[in-house]
């Protein structure tokens, strides 16, 4: 009996979970040193190479130097997109800036 009923648990948890196909989140990424039409280039093309943003949701405000995006969180999460940043050569959300990536960045996209 418990067999049994341990079978059907299992077997619901598996329909339940297979069944999602999209779990879309929003995330702000706050970009301090963004600071300039560069500087935006240069964090939307890393972002460009993370997985699940859902086309067109990509928001910049430069002047608050923000980014919103929603993203499908089955193929992504919220510090993949933060290490993108950071690998850019940007701080974000308190993560630092990878330094080597810092130091590459074009004169006039560095503070």
């Amino acid at each position: 009996m418990k067999t049994k009923l341990y079978s059907m648990l299992g077997l619901a948890l598996f329909l339940t979970v297979s069944c999602r196909q999209q779990d879309f989140r929003e995330l702000t990424l706050n970009v301090p040193d963004m600071h300039n039409k560069a500087c935006v280039n240069i964090v939307m093309q890393s972002l460009s190479r993370g997985p699940g943003i859902k086309p067109g949701s990509v928001l910049l405000d430069p002047e608050k130097r923000i980014i919103r995006l929603t993203y499908d969180s089955l193929l992504s999460a919220d510090k993949n997109f933060e290490y993108l940043v950071s690998k850019a050569g940007f701080s974000v959300n308190g993560i630092p800036a990878d330094e080597n990536a810092r130091e590459a960045l074009p004169p006039e996209a560095r503070l």
